[in-house]
C-alpha cells in the first residue's frame, strides 16, 4: 500500500490545502484524509463513485454502507467523504464554547483538522441543499 500524507502541523495542513485536499466538487473533490493516510485495524475501501465519477475514500463498514444509500438516493447529487470542518479556528471555538477540549495532534500537540464523514448536496424542492 502506497505511504500516506503526514498530516502533523499547520504546514502539512497549508500543503494539503494547497494540494487540493478537502476541496472542490463532484469528479475534482479530493478527501481530506484518504485510506492509505489513516493507520487502521478496521475496514476501508475505496470505491468508485457513479454520481461523481471518482474513486472514494472510505474507512469503515458502516461509511460504506452509508455510502451506498447515498449513491443510490436520487436527491443526492453529490457526494464529498472526510470533509474538513474548516476554518480550524471556527472548530477551536466551537470546543470553546461548549467547554470541551478540541483535539491535538499527540506528536507535535497541533490542533486536529476534524472532518465529517461525509458531505452530501441534495436537491430538494428545486433547490440545492447541503447536508453532512
Amino acid at each position: 500500500m502506497a505511504r500516506g500524507r503526514s498530516l502533523l502541523t499547520i504546514q502539512d495542513f497549508q500543503r494539503a490545502l494547497k494540494s487540493r485536499y478537502g476541496l472542490g466538487t463532484g469528479a475534482a473533490y479530493k478527501p481530506w484524509l484518504r485510506v492509505q493516510d489513516v493507520a487502521s485495524k478496521g475496514t476501508s475501501a475505496k470505491i468508485q463513485g457513479l454520481k461523481s465519477n471518482r474513486v472514494h475514500h472510505l474507512l469503515s463498514q458502516l461509511e460504506c454502507a452509508c455510502f451506498y444509500q447515498a449513491e443510490f438516493l436520487d436527491r443526492v447529487i453529490d457526494i464529498r467523504e472526510q470533509f474538513p470542518l474548516l476554518p480550524l479556528s471556527l472548530s477551536m471555538k466551537i470546543a470553546e464554547t461548549l467547554g470541551i477540549q478540541h483535539p491535538h495532534i499527540p506528536k507535535t500537540n497541533t490542533p486536529s483538522i476534524m472532518t465529517t464523514d461525509f458531505l452530501l448536496t441534495c436537491y430538494s424542492d428545486g433547490q440545492f441543499v447541503v447536508v453532512n
